[in-house]
């Protein structure tokens, strides 16, 4: 179904939408003032967006077609404020985009986002620097002892002289320690290693992935490592 978003609304249906339900007065505030309205009470079992699950719902239905007409086409009904802060939406206005909170345990989303990247861990492996683009952000940003590295062309780049030349004598391995989420990012600390021919590396670090669609991309990775 079609809806507007509207962080400064109360979420309400479209009567033409849900035609049922008891009538009942409810109050409609906008910037003209606040004024009482005729509105049918709808009784939705269970409304889904993405991975939330919303059950039991009773919402107003109030004629939305002027709404609608101003939208450019018929909308079913308005989210508003009180269910977005249930499924903790973040808005991106910059990039126009609403991301879904995280309703599940890190180390879920964390188990998770491990198996969506295993490609990218083979692919570093494998010294594959086009499929290991498709696991960094545009704007990704990685520190390391050897210095400072921002976009993706910095990043591949600097794996393509440090490490990829190596393969496939090459080897990482990581072992994650604490993990948060934030909206669609994940935040992970570990222990790290990396052995080619010449070198065994270990080190620290934290890193933040981000979700995009059904998969996850490098956000921002920071290592410290002493060569053994």
């Amino acid at each position: 179904m079609r809806f507007l978003v509207d962080t400064g609304a109360t979420t309400m249906l479209n009567l033409k939408s849900f035609a049922t339900g008891r009538v009942k007065e409810i109050q409609v505030t906008s910037w003209t003032g606040t004024a009482a309205t005729s509105a049918r009470e709808v009784s939705i079992p269970e409304l889904t967006l993405g991975s939330h699950h919303l059950r039991d719902l009773k919402l107003p239905a109030i004629d939305l077609s002027p709404i609608g007409n101003a939208c450019g086409g018929p909308i079913d009904g308005i989210l508003g404020v009180d269910l977005l802060d249930k499924m903790a939406v973040t808005i991106d206005l910059k990039r126009q985009v609403a991301s879904l909170g995280a309703d599940s345990d890190p180390k879920v989303v964390y188990a998770e986002m491990e198996n969506s990247m295993q490609p990218c861990v083979t692919a570093f492996n494998e010294g594959k620097a086009t499929e290991f683009e498709n696991c960094l952000e545009p704007e990704i940003v990685m520190y390391t002892p050897d210095g400072e590295f921002i976009g993706r062309r910095q990043v591949l780049e600097y794996l393509r002289q440090r490490f990829f030349k190596y393969a496939p004598d090459l080897c990482y391995k990581m072992k994650m320690h604490e993990v948060q989420t934030f909206g669609n990012a994940l935040w992970y600390s570990y222990d790290y290693s990396i052995d080619t021919p010449k070198e065994h590396i270990a080190g620290h670090g934290f890193a933040m992935c981000r979700k995009s669609g059904t998969g996850w991309r490098m956000l921002n990775m920071h290592n410290s490592h002493h060569a053994l």
